[in-house]
């Protein structure tokens, strides 16, 4: 049976897994499906990716207090740590380094960025901020995914 430090560290796990794919697979192609304008979605989206980029590093950084400040040395292992360090940094990453920018060219161009020829250095720019925010996104939940199942598959096999 996993103690209360591990059962909570699997449930930060898990909150983050859920606000990150539903994001991923609901709220973002939704609002692209239904909003009038590519404007209007994107706008959305960048406030709800605000949100889910600040969840990950604070479900990172309560995963990091837990398993060094609890006294159960034996969940204190290198992948674990290692895994929710590199989630924390890609989460950081995305809502300090990239999504400003986006925000920035959004801003700048409005509904115009849409028109922009894809050779355009401001769209070329765009394109690829907006890929590695997706790629950070995408790390980001599969880390916690793959750190999920071995923190359960670890449980279960006590």
């Amino acid at each position: 049976m996993t103690s209360r430090p591990g059962r909570i560290q699997i449930a930060l796990l898990g909150l983050w897994v859920g606000v990150a794919g539903f994001f991923s697979f609901a709220v973002a192609p939704s609002a692209f499906a239904v909003l009038p304008s590519t404007r209007s979605a994107g706008e959305l989206v960048s406030r709800v990716l605000s949100g889910v980029e600040i969840i990950g590093i604070l479900v990172g950084l309560l995963f990091l207090v837990i398993a060094l400040a609890g006294g159960e040395q034996r969940r204190l292992r290198a992948f674990d740590l290692i895994v929710v360090v590199l989630l924390t940094i890609a989460m950081g990453l995305s809502r300090f380094l990239v999504s400003p920018r986006l925000h920035a060219i959004r801003e700048q161009f409005g509904d115009q960025l849409a028109a922009l020829p894809p050779d355009d250095a401001t769209r070329s720019t765009f394109d690829l901020l907006h890929r590695c925010s997706v790629g950070l996104l995408a790390f980001g939940l599969f880390s916690a995914l793959v750190l999920l199942g071995v923190l359960i598959g670890r449980d279960s096999s006590k």
